[in-house]
């Protein structure tokens, strides 16, 4: 049978989503505990293939890869929970034998900016990108003729600014170009009409935003996932964010500190 799993990650434990020789990537963390699950051995044989393959920095909260199975699909989450290392399963699906991750109905990212930004310019200057442009400075892919994004959202979220971007695709790097272009805009470094005339087809170098607050959150087809929560993931998950909310006692601390 073939199994969808949608899997979590933090893009700063690994070097990029592509399997790459020597490097601990993604797709090679998913193919080794899948091994070591005895789930299978030849990913050209399952098929193993993802739904998006974030660059290096990058973070999932719901990427999808797909590959044949000989166990059911609410098995093998806890398998591969249980030998994958920083990558974890938290929902799946059956799916038809064909199935190929990448032809999704929709992909869902989320930029996360420093709250000192004007969300209002954010927000004038993301609603240009909004329909069908060509985006040939927002890509370092060939130009490659037009290409329709679904809608940018731009949310104030008090400590920080959410900037939520959603295409049936993207191309190399765009999410993070478009971003870039949007606070160099709110910081009155360009026009609007600069980004206008780009996304009329002129070359402009906006620069790119750094991949670390990019998140990968959703990636949708026409069928439903079912959340399957499994213990070692969930004490993992908490492990990991009391972490997270010391090392910003500790931060909050130190500022405090060096304030007086």
């Amino acid at each position: 049978m073939r199994v969808a799993l949608k899997i979590a990650y933090d893009g700063g434990a690994f070097f990029g989503h592509q399997r790459q020789p020597d490097r601990r990537t993604v797709e090679g963390e998913c193919l080794a505990a899948l091994r070591a699950g005895k789930i299978l051995q030849d990913p050209r044989q399952s098929f193993f293939r993802s739904a998006s393959r974030t660059d290096r920095g990058v973070s999932a909260v719901g990427n999808v890869v797909a590959f044949d199975s000989p166990l059911r699909a609410d098995a093998l989450v806890g398998v591969f929970n249980d030998h994958a290392e920083q990558v974890w399963a938290w929902a799946y699906s059956d799916v038809p034998p064909d199935f190929h991750p990448r032809h999704a109905t929709e992909r869902w990212y989320r930029y996360h900016l420093d709250a000192n930004l004007a969300v209002d310019s954010l927000r004038k200057v993301g609603a240009l990108f909004q329909g069908e442009h060509d985006f040939r400075s927002f890509t370092s892919d060939p130009p490659a003729g037009r290409f329709a994004l679904n809608r940018l959202d731009v949310g104030d979220d008090g400590d920080m600014i959410l900037v939520d971007v959603r295409a049936g695709s993207f191309r190399r790097g765009m999410v993070r170009r478009i971003v870039a272009a949007m606070v160099a805009y709110a910081e009155g470094d360009v026009s609007l009409d600069m980004v206008r005339t780009a996304l009329e087809g002129k070359r402009y170098d906006f620069g790119v935003a750094p991949p670390k607050p990019l998140f990968l959150m959703d990636v949708t087809y026409g069928f439903p996932f079912h959340v399957l929560r499994k213990r070692k993931a969930l004490d993992e998950w908490r492990a990991l964010q009391s972490d997270a909310t010391l090392r910003l006692r500790w931060l909050h601390s130190l500022a405090d500190a060096a304030s007086v």
